[in-house]
This record gives structure tokens, sequence and C-alpha cells, in this order.
């Protein structure tokens, strides 16, 4: 009888893996347009624009020709990048010589986007850790990384910033409208560490008065934030829309509780995916494109933001 029990119970366990599998398999290649519209008075007119975040180098279709038919279709006046489209590995010891970071899709995504609109791209923690690892000067933590490794990386992070060239890349900066501005704020390695057992790092206003200044009186302010973690600070700082992605939807969505775990190991997190109020301000997290590490998506759709802000 116990044997019976036991074997039924290894049973079910295989079909249900196998089933999660299947499902999840299909949802990573499934791809979906959320569409968003943001009321403000601070607005003189309507503007549309797609968001993009954390590809990680996942491909839909040859040369990602079915992710720019649904951004054709959609016909956005501008494109927002708000990072992680390249998969950038830690450095472990027992790998610490091996190459593994991969940026080819994204280079050819770039190259695709940048002959029809213009491209807007805010930092990502694996473009920061790209930078870092090739010891760039411009980078803050390029000592923790030898000589070997800065070698080994530098030639990718130099194709990557050349594909960044003809991209306003708002790393800590702003550009400006008629009626709104765009801002990217990147976050240093400190702000993406694990939190199981531990507290976030503050932001402090003062941190980002000192990257991006002050917001302006009367204007509408859009900052890409690669983190949702922070966007209270954001929105108390005077930002009106937050744009996020990083958590990837939560990989597994539970239904009214959120992620099942996201990347800093943190449990049941409700702005995982979708549109939230705070204050005056909206923070929209997108549940990004692709996945990397943990290459699961169950009830978590590759996504599309297209977003409409209205007077």
């Amino acid at each position: 009888m116990i044997i019976s029990i036991v074997i039924i119970t290894i049973f079910l366990i295989f079909i249900c893996s196998i089933l999660l599998i299947t499902i999840s398999n299909w949802e990573r290649n499934k791809l979906n347009v959320t569409c968003y519209e943001i009321h403000s008075p601070l607005l003189k007119k309507e503007h549309n624009f797609v968001f993009l975040s954390d590809l990680h180098e996942k491909e839909f279709g040859r040369n990602n020709s079915e992710l720019l038919e649904k951004i054709d279709e959609l016909d956005p006046e501008f494109i927002l990048i708000g990072g992680d489209l390249i998969t950038v590995k830690k450095v472990h010891d027992a790998r610490r010589y091996v190459d593994r970071d991969e940026i080819d899709v994204s280079i050819k995504l770039l190259d695709n986007l940048k002959k029809k609109y213009t491209v807007y791209y805010a930092m990502g923690n694996h473009e920061s850790r790209l930078f870092d690892k090739a010891g760039f000067n411009d980078c803050q933590n390029t000592v923790k990384y030898d000589k070997y490794i800065q070698d080994i990386t530098k030639d990718k992070a130099l194709r990557y910033k050349r594909a960044l060239q003809d991209v306003i890349l708002l790393d800590d900066d702003v550009v400006s409208f008629d009626d709104f501005d765009i801002t990217g704020l990147t976050l240093s390695p400190e702000f993406y560490k694990s939190l199981l057992f531990k507290k976030k790092k503050k932001l402090e206003e003062e941190q980002i008065q000192s990257k991006v200044g002050k917001t302006v009186h009367g204007r509408f302010h859009i900052m890409m934030l690669h983190s949702p973690l922070y966007y209270k600070e954001a929105i108390d700082h005077g930002i009106d829309l937050v744009l996020s992605g990083h958590f990837h939807g939560g990989s597994i969505r539970l239904p009214f509780l959120g992620a099942l775990m996201t990347p800093q190991f943190q449990f049941l997190v409700k702005e995982c995916a979708g549109k939230f109020m705070y204050k005056q301000g909206t923070l929209i997290v997108s549940r990004g494109l692709g996945t990397h590490s943990i290459n699961i998506r169950i009830n978590d759709l590759p996504e599309i933001s297209f977003i409409t802000i209205k007077p």
C-alpha cells in the first residue's frame, strides 16, 4: 500500500513537472503587447512610445523579426530601453576566467531599431557589469576585476559601446521635450545584491539629486529606473512615471500574491509586473522579454510595453 502511494506520488510529480516545463517553454516564446495609458494635466499633447526591458539575448524569430514586426505595428514615436538587453555573468572563482557574456543578439536588435526610431537607453545591472569587468575608467567597481578578466571582456564592452553610439544613452542623464523630460538613473551594483534576510540599500534624495539634479516644476517627468525597488524614492523626488524591469515579472507569478521570487531573492512581491500608483506618481514594471539563470516563465508572458501619455 505504502509503495503504491509512493509510486503514484512520484508519477504525479513527474507529470506536473512535464506540464510546467511545457507551459514555460510556450510562454517564453509567446510575445505579448501590454498597453498602458497615463493622464496628466502637465502634458500639452498626446505621446506614445514602446518600453523594452530585460531581453537578455532572447530572440523572437530570426534576428528578432517577430519583435521588430510587433513594434512596427504599434508605430511608436520613440523607443525607451530600460536596461539588461545583454547577459553578463557574475565572476565566480570556479569559472573565473571563462568568458560567458553574450551581446550579439542585442547589437543586432539595436542596429535594426536605430534605422527607424529614436532610441533612449538606460543602464541595467548587466550593462554596468559589462563595463565594470572591462575596466572602463568611467566605472567605479573595476578594482575587483583583475587584468585577465578585463582583457577577455574589453572587446565585447567596446563593441557594445559602439552599438550605443547612435542611441541616446541616459546614464544618469536627462533629455527634455516640449512638455516632458526623460531621465535615466543608473544604480550601482550594491543596489542589486541579494536581499535574503537583508534589507535593501537606501537610496537617499541627495544621491538622486547628485546624479540627475532636481526636477523642474510644471513638467511631466519620466524616469527609467531598472529596479522597481526604488520607485517610491523616485516619485518622492518628483517623478510622475517610473519605468522599471529587472524582476522578469517574477518568473512565476501567483494570482493576487505577485512574484514567487525576484532575482534578489525576495518572495511574493506584488510590484513585479503591471501598473501601480503611489502618491502623485505611477510605476510601470515590465515583465521583460527574456530570462537568464532561471529560464522559467509561468503566468508571465514576455512583454512589449506600449505606453500612451495624455493631457
